[in-house]
């Protein structure tokens, strides 16, 4: 009892103090920083200058290719500033030219509000912050959050409406140039055959018949329908394509071992050499083609085949060759029979075709007012979309009956929530394990030299715990991609919204809500078993103390993580091992293949750093500032590798813009809670009250404007 007692006569520390003390440790992370982000530009800077193909690989188009930049040092830099907005659009395509601009909306909004913060909200603080004596630096204040006394709460409160306002404003407006620029872009597309199509799934039994649901379009009064295509089930003929395609492979590779790549005898021909080997013969000519081969290739070999030794294994390879061939030409025969047979005999029943089909308008408005009505009486079929472009579409899913992809779905979120919960555990012991109080343990000389090198602490404290997780949570978006294709999804656009939304809620998770709740439980564990009833005290005075943390991860990722990218080690270790690997011709093209953009590892890793700096705008206002920094050299670096190095692989006309814009908004409920429970626990119920509209007004522009917006898009 007595414990208890002396616990609530003194209070827990001022996290202030804890913040000022962080003060001058954000000088050590920007240098640690600095150090990472200079040595990859400055490698990236020479390795550009002698391999420009290779970093700049997009350059090699012929058709819509961005200007050469050359073998110069530094040149390229002021090269991508001045790219315009009009050749973005032409060679990147409108979904790049959004994202940029929304990098760009992102750091006009967050230098406005450091503006604010910086020039109105800290000087507030300083002069109604009564209850401070400490005679802090300007810097300190500057950088620090604005915490204390209860009499700095009004400006919290006054600056959650300023926010909320400044917030709408430039998503408001960006949302109506996403609008404006995507119908401008739709129509002069309208006249393609994909803007005038829709896809139409769960077709009922009665309208399983093209000429039927042509029909049905036709009389619900939405315009001439040109065609009407439904998609047939094909599957043995994809797995009749798969074996002939391997074998293929095979008799490639077989080809190379023996006459090299390329083959360098003099009388090579390999038109003849392709036209001996796919030629269909039987009987006599079969034998007398075999010969052929044998004789061509005897002749093309290899040097090392010439000698006596040489002729012997080549004619093992020829025989192998043979084998090979013989199983390719019955292949391909079964294939050629079966997809005769099977077209020429298609006739639309239902068992034979799938509940998926495309059909073609007169016109891109027929197509728009089908996707938005209601064409058929039950609820669950006749679903209508527009359609997507033909390489966006996953032909290998589109097939899938509906309670197949329910169950894939249900397995696909099972997985997710299970794979949420695991590295949730992982996260919370990664943030304990880097602590220096835990590193004490099995390193005992450690925290004893951190206390005499503020550089060494600032490491292991700040540096070590952001990098440490954003290294783990790096491999996320590939399994999350591999779930949504497990789930059944039909289109890689598709695909990689499911992986966009999925992703930022899982760092959502992990880096905003695990870090943070783990500091305060691990700061004050001892009081919380002592004296249950000072959770929510403690709280109040912890959380916000977790800002630190998030300084140095927008710190790190702006400084250090996003000139890392244009290494782009991945992407290019991965090319060069498959091109030491390569033998065939077939296969040096697919090593030689453009690199596919792809959102998942682009958008939700700025939308989180938006998150945070919605969560702790008034009460670190210095985060807007690195904020801003963060999206301009965040939106120089994407910008870079949308214009020369990503090749799109589909074009969405900036439809999954608005989801993302809505996330954002979204983000202002976690700033929300934090501000009216740091007023509830600190006892400003009339603030509390105050704050209350905030809630009904975030509610109504995200459910009911929103709508109207995805209406228009």
């Amino acid at each position: 009892m007595s414990s208890v007692l002396v616990l609530e006569d003194t209070p827990p520390q001022d996290p202030a103090d804890e913040y000022l003390a962080h003060a001058s440790d954000l000088l050590t992370q920007t240098t640690f920083s600095l150090l990472i982000g200079g040595t990859a530009l400055f490698w990236f800077c020479l390795l550009r200058s002698r391999w420009p193909d290779v970093y700049a690989p997009r350059g090699r188009l012929l058709f819509a290719a961005p200007a050469r930049i050359g073998k110069t040092f530094f040149r390229w830099i002021s090269m991508v500033l001045h790219v315009k907005d009009a050749d973005i659009l032409f060679s990147a395509g409108l979904d790049a030219l959004l994202v940029l601009r929304l990098f760009r909306m992102l750091a006009w909004l967050s230098f406005s509000a450091s503006l604010i913060g910086l020039l109105v909200v800290v000087p507030a603080k300083v002069l109604l912050d009564s209850d401070s004596s400490k005679d802090t630096r300007l810097y300190d204040r500057v950088v620090t959050a604005a915490l204390g006394s209860k009499d700095s709460l009004v400006v919290h409160f006054a600056f959650a409406y300023v926010f909320t306002a400044l917030v709408y404003y430039y998503i408001a407006r960006f949302a109506y140039e996403t609008v404006a620029l995507r119908w401008q872009y739709l129509l002069r597309v309208r006249n393609t055959r994909p803007a005038r199509s829709i896809m139409v799934t769960s077709i009922p039994r009665e309208l399983a018949r093209e000429q039927r649901l042509k029909q049905h379009f036709e009389e619900c009064g939405l315009g001439n329908v040109l065609s009407v295509e439904i998609v047939p089930r094909i599957e043995r003929l994809g797995v009749l394509v798969r074996r002939r395609y391997q074998l293929l492979k095979r008799i490639e590779e077989q080809i190379v071992l023996m006459l090299g790549n390329p083959c360098r005898a003099v009388g090579y021909d390999p038109d003849a050499l392709h036209a001996l080997l796919t030629a269909h013969t039987h009987g006599a000519e079969a034998e007398i083609r075999r010969a052929s081969i044998r004789q061509a290739l005897h002749a093309w070999a290899l040097p090392q085949f010439h000698s006596e030794r040489g002729a012997r294994r080549l004619d093992a390879k020829l025989d192998q060759l043979d084998l090979v061939l013989r199983r390719f030409h019955h292949a391909d025969s079964v294939l050629q029979e079966v997809r005769s047979e099977w077209f020429s005999a298609y006739d639309g029943r239902r068992e034979r075709s799938s509940t998926v089909g495309y059909v073609t308008f007169e016109n891109a408005a027929s197509a728009h007012l089908a996707a938005q009505s209601f064409t058929f009486s039950q609820p669950f079929e006749m679903r209508v979309d527009l359609a997507s472009e033909p390489r966006d579409v996953f032909w290998q899913l589109v097939t899938l009956p509906r309670v197949s992809r329910q169950m894939r779905a249900f397995f696909s979120l099972a997985t997710y929530i299970l794979m949420l919960l695991y590295w949730l555990t992982l996260a919370f012991l990664l943030s304990t394990l880097v602590s220096l109080d835990s590193l004490k343990t099995y390193l005992p000389w450690l925290p004893d030299l951190a206390e005499k090198n503020r550089w060494i602490k600032a490491l292991f404290q700040y540096t070590t715990p952001t990098l440490m997780l954003s290294l783990m949570n790096a491999c996320i978006p590939y399994i999350l991609s591999w779930l949504a294709r497990l789930e059944g999804i039909q289109s890689r656009s598709a695909i990689q919204a499911s992986v966009v939304r999925r992703y930022y809620l899982f760092l959502l998770s992990n880096v905003l809500l695990i870090f943070t709740i783990s500091r305060a439980v691990l700061a004050d564990y001892s009081k919380w078993i002592d004296n249950p009833a000072l959770i929510p005290r403690l709280l109040a005075t912890r959380l916000p103390t977790a800002a630190p943390f998030f300084l140095d991860y927008v710190i790190l990722h702006a400084l250090a993580l996003y000139p890392v990218q244009l290494l782009q080690f991945g992407s290019i270790f991965l090319a060069v091992f498959r091109r030491t690997v390569c033998r065939t011709p077939r296969q040096f093209a697919d090593a030689m293949r453009p690199n596919y953009v792809d959102w998942a590892f682009i958008l939700p890793q700025p939308m989180l750093v938006f998150t945070v700096l919605a969560t702790y705008s008034s009460l670190a206002p210095f985060i807007f500032v690195l904020g801003a920094v963060y999206f301009v050299i965040g939106g120089f670096v994407t910008k870079y590798l949308l214009y020369y190095v990503y090749s799109r692989q589909f074009e969405t006309a900036g439809r999954f813009i608005l989801p993302v814009l809505k996330a954002l908004a979204g983000s202002l409920w976690h700033y929300y809670v934090l501000i009216i429970g740091l007023c509830a626990l600190k006892g400003k119920v009339l603030y509390v009250l105050l704050l209350l509209p905030l809630l009904y007004i975030n509610w109504y522009l995200l459910s009911r404007v929103s709508r109207q917006f995805y209406q228009s898009g």
